[in-house]
């Protein structure tokens, strides 16, 4: 009973430490991406908001995969393949955020069109909403980790 006990507080401290990383990995992330928007958006204007969001997103996540790939969960989950096996856990973590990037994009143009708030600060409503279903299915299918067991 209590060797169970200590497996399981095992795990929720290493769910809490793994899910802090992601989380302040995905906020620098963040913060990369709204650059790149908000630099896009002034020097080519709004009439481009899509190639930017594309081109911002794209390379946000790819700062994402790698800082989570050796900060987050270096010594955990699938790291084998050599070149060919980072290239397809980055070319999974990139599929998985497009999803999440769509919905946000969507919601994104939806503020902007809608209310008329600039499309970098309505970016963040998008963000956010995106954020658990990425991580969850990031960490199952991109590092194969069990948030919830050993």
């Amino acid at each position: 009973m209590i060797l169970m006990e200590k497996g399981k507080y095992r795990v929720l401290i290493s769910n809490i430490i793994r899910g802090s990383k992601f989380s302040t990995v995905s906020i620098i992330s963040f913060g990369l991406e709204e650059a790149i928007l908000a630099w896009g958006l002034f020097a080519f204007g709004v009439y481009y908001i899509i190639p930017i969001n594309v081109a911002a997103v794209f390379f946000s996540v790819a700062f994402g995969f790698l800082a989570n790939e050796w900060w987050t969960v270096r010594n955990e989950g699938n790291h084998g393949g050599e070149r060919v096996g980072l290239l397809i856990r980055l070319i999974k973590f990139e599929l998985i955020y497009a999803a999440g990037s769509a919905v946000g994009i969507i919601v994104q143009l939806l503020i902007y069109y809608n209310f008329g708030i600039n499309p970098v600060i309505a970016n963040i409503g998008g963000a956010l909403a995106a954020y658990p279903l990425n991580y969850v299915i990031s960490l199952l299918y991109v590092w194969r980790i069990r948030v919830w067991r050993q």
